[in-house]
C-alpha cells in the first residue's frame, strides 16, 4: 500500500474511532487500549504480521482478537479492530494508532508544533523552547523537534499551515532574492 493511501486510511479510521469514543464517553479508555496495542505490536511483530496477512481468513483473525482481548480492552476498541480486519487494514494499524494519538492530544487541547533546528537540543533547551512557544501561542503544545544541519542555524517553526523560517539558510535565501531582484531590494 502506498504511503499516501495508508495515511488517508489512518486518518479516516482514527477520526471515526475518536468520534465514536467521544459519543460513547470512552475516549480515555480507547486511548489506553490503543497504547496497549501499540506496545503489543512493538513487542510481538508476529501479531502485526498475522493481522496483515492475506493467508488467514478474516474470521480467524477476528476470533483470535476477541479471544485474546475480551475483558482486557473496551468493546469499542475490539469492534474497531474487527472492522479493520474485515476491510484488510491490519497492516495500517500502527499508523491508525499514531493518528489516534495525535487526534487524542488535539482533543485534549494540545497544538502540534514542528521545530527544525541545525543541531540537537539539550533537554534544557528543548524544555525552554517548548515553554516559550506555549507561552507565545497561549496554548498547550506537542512539540516535535527535527534536526536538519542544512538550515545552518536558527529555527524553523511549523504550526498547521503556517511556517516561520528564522533559519540562517532562510535569511540568506531571502537576502539573495532581494539583491537579485532590484524591485525588492528595499523591501523588508
Amino acid at each position: 500500500m502506498k504511503a499516501g493511501a495508508a495515511t488517508h486510511l489512518a486518518d479516516l479510521y482514527a477520526g471515526s474511532l475518536l468520534e465514536l469514543a467521544r459519543d460513547s464517553g470512552v475516549v480515555e479508555a480507547v486511548s489506553a487500549d490503543l497504547e496497549t496495542l501499540a506496545t503489543l505490536l512493538t513487542r510481538e511483530p508476529g501479531f502485526e504480521a498475522f493481522l496483515a496477512s492475506p493467508y488467514f481468513a478474516e474470521q480467524t483473525k477476528r476470533d483470535l482478537v476477541r479471544q485474546v482481548f475480551d475483558g482486557k480492552l473496551h468493546r469499542l476498541t475490539i469492534n474497531f479492530l474487527c472492522v479493520a480486519i474485515d476491510h484488510n487494514r491490519g497492516a495500517v494499524l500502527p499508523q491508525m494508532i499514531e493518528r489516534y494519538r495525535q487526534l487524542y492530544r488535539a482533543h485534549q487541547g494540545y497544538e502540534a508544533v514542528t521545530v527544525t533546528v541545525a543541531q540537537s537540543l539539550s533537554p534544557e533547551q528543548r524544555d525552554k523552547l517548548a515553554q516559550d512557544l506555549a507561552q507565545a501561542m497561549q496554548a498547550k503544545i506537542d512539540m516535535e523537534v527535527r534536526v536538519d544541519p542544512a538550515i545552518l542555524g536558527g529555527v524553523i517553526i511549523r504550526h498547521g499551515d503556517q511556517m516561520l523560517d528564522n533559519s540562517i539558510r532562510g535569511r540568506l535565501l531571502r537576502t539573495v532574492g532581494r539583491v537579485a531582484n532590484p524591485e525588492n531590494r528595499y523591501k523588508r
